[in-house]
């Protein structure tokens, strides 16, 4: 889709659009994370969001501070994926258009070590998501898959702390990211999908040179 596209969710969007800022900048994206928010925080400024911003589609991330417990109680999984869910029925109702990403991988969380099996509830407020997005109107984007490791943790040179993504895990997704948003073709590399007017730029230079080359080889000709 053409216009702004609106990233909300927690500390991993929040990063995500400082560490990737020319990518956002480059493809009309809108970073809005919030360090530490749950869904149910997020569903507080979740209209407010879209609105202030102006923005036709919406990329929602978030869900791993609610099984962190970071407002100080278990929520069950179900619980979060309904949650997640609501919101995502409020931008269909808006006329919004909606894609849900994955909860990353974690073997456990950092800020928590009281929460028991990470991996599990991860995996199943994903399963709901994939199985429920498009019923509730959006688009499911899997970065798990690309970032996990075998036992369902955050492959070690994607992340930092064991949750949160490094530079070179969220430029592993961004590919996956930006063809599900339609920014991109399915399967450009990384640095084309980051940076297309830069590209375009190489192709303009490159014709350019083409075009003086041949010029050149009719003169050294005519001598």
């Amino acid at each position: 889709m053409t216009g702004p596209i609106v990233f909300i969710g927690d500390s991993i969007t929040e990063q995500w659009g400082f560490h990737r800022a020319a990518t956002f900048a480059a493809h009309d994206l809108i970073p809005r994370g919030g360090s530490g928010q749950t869904a149910r925080w997020i569903t507080m400024r979740f209209r407010r969001d879209l609105e202030e911003t102006g923005a036709r589609g919406v990329h929602l991330l978030c869900g791993v501070n609610d099984i962190g417990r970071n407002e100080g109680f278990f929520v069950p999984a179900d619980e979060i994926a309904r949650t997640i869910a609501g919101m995502l029925d409020e931008a269909r109702a808006m006329g919004v258009t909606a894609w849900v990403g994955s909860i990353m991988p974690a073997a456990r969380i950092p800020w928590n070590p009281e929460v028991p099996d990470a991996p599990s509830m991860i995996a199943a407020v994903n399963a709901w998501l994939r199985a429920h997005a498009q019923a509730h109107g959006a688009t499911y984007i899997d970065y798990h898959s690309v970032l996990a490791d075998k036992s369902g943790g955050l492959r070690r040179s994607y992340g930092t702390d064991g949750l949160h993504l490094s530079r070179a895990g969220y430029a592993a997704i961004e590919p996956l990211m930006l063809s599900a948003l339609g920014r991109v073709a399915p399967g450009a590399g990384a640095d084309a999908a980051a940076a297309p007017a830069h590209g375009a730029a190489q192709r303009r230079v490159a014709g350019l040179a083409a075009v003086l080359a041949a010029v050149a080889a009719r003169v050294r000709r005519n001598r």
